[in-house]
């Protein structure tokens, strides 16, 4: 069963369930067929966290503050888990004016 690409989800912060799902493929099993070549046979995945602020922040400032929202990513069971194996990460900010400030996550099987 294929899914479609790209995986975007809604966070309530609200509603996390702060456990670990039962596997740690999440809810559902993991399609091995689907996984690249060299991987430890799961899939990978891009998390892309694009912030829209109205200050741009430090790189290492931006990109470290998007680990609990990683972390909750990953326990929430959307991603496998958040080592350098299963995800590429990457961190995108742009200024905007202060109406338009929000925080976007895109999850794409690669």
């Amino acid at each position: 069963m294929e899914s479609p690409d790209p995986v975007s989800a809604v966070f309530d912060p609200h509603r996390l369930h702060h456990t670990q799902p039962e596997h740690d493929a999440g809810p559902q099993p993991l399609d091995l067929n689907q996984a690249q070549e060299g991987s430890s046979g799961r899939p990978r995945f891009r998390v892309t966290i694009t912030r829209y602020g109205s200050r741009p922040l430090d790189v290492d400032n931006g990109a470290g503050g998007c680990k609990p929202l990683l972390d909750a990513i990953r326990y929430e069971g959307l991603i496998p888990d958040d080592d350098p194996t299963t995800i590429d990460f990457q961190f995108r900010q742009y200024q905007v004016k202060k109406p338009y400030r929000k925080t976007t996550v895109l999850i794409e099987r690669v």
